[in-house]
């Protein structure tokens, strides 16, 4: 019951916000610390030098130039997760600190990107994505259902995945 309560109290604290430029540097180093405790084991060196130079922080925001949505999960200030989407409806990034995960935090941040690709396009009706053969399980659980079988592209090995929108 305590350890819930703290769970309690902390999902309190973590807030989900838009980005901000200067964020990258923290986004990049967030996404590396989770990437090569969980997913690099799947890919080649090809595939690992490609997702980390999709990761740079001048790469983040140049990408967020472009419009792209970045959204992350603050908790007493410090970014535990993030979600990059891109065509409105394509999860590029999603990740979450190891010491936050299976808190709800990846759900919060793919509800709070549908919300507002919505905003921009209410005819929407699917999300999209690339999953590592490591997440397949965690998109599975937030309502992805899985598009074919597994391809490689530059040594980056995902399954597409795609999430039914209910639109309110």
């Amino acid at each position: 019951m305590i350890k819930f309560k703290a769970m309690e109290k902390e999902m309190k604290n973590t807030k989900i916000e838009p980005y901000v430029p200067g964020d990258e540097n923290e986004i990049s180093q967030l996404i590396k610390s989770v990437y090569d405790d969980f997913v690099s084991i799947d890919y080649s060196v090809e595939g690992n030098n490609t997702f980390y130079e999709w990761i740079k922080p001048e790469n983040i925001k140049s990408r967020q130039r472009e419009e792209r949505n970045m959204f992350v999960a603050r908790s007493d200030g410090k970014i535990v997760g993030v979600i990059e989407i891109r065509n409105n409806n394509h999860i590029s990034l999603l990740f979450v600190d190891k010491l936050y995960q299976n808190r709800g935090i990846a759900g919060r941040l793919i509800s709070s990107s549908i919300d507002e690709s919505l905003k921009r396009d209410l005819s929407m009706d699917t999300y999209e994505v690339n999953s590592s053969p490591y997440a397949i399980p965690i998109y599975s659980r937030l309502g992805f259902v899985a598009i074919g079988g597994i391809l490689e592209k530059s040594g980056i090995k995902y399954q597409p995945m795609i999430l039914k929108i209910k639109n309110k």
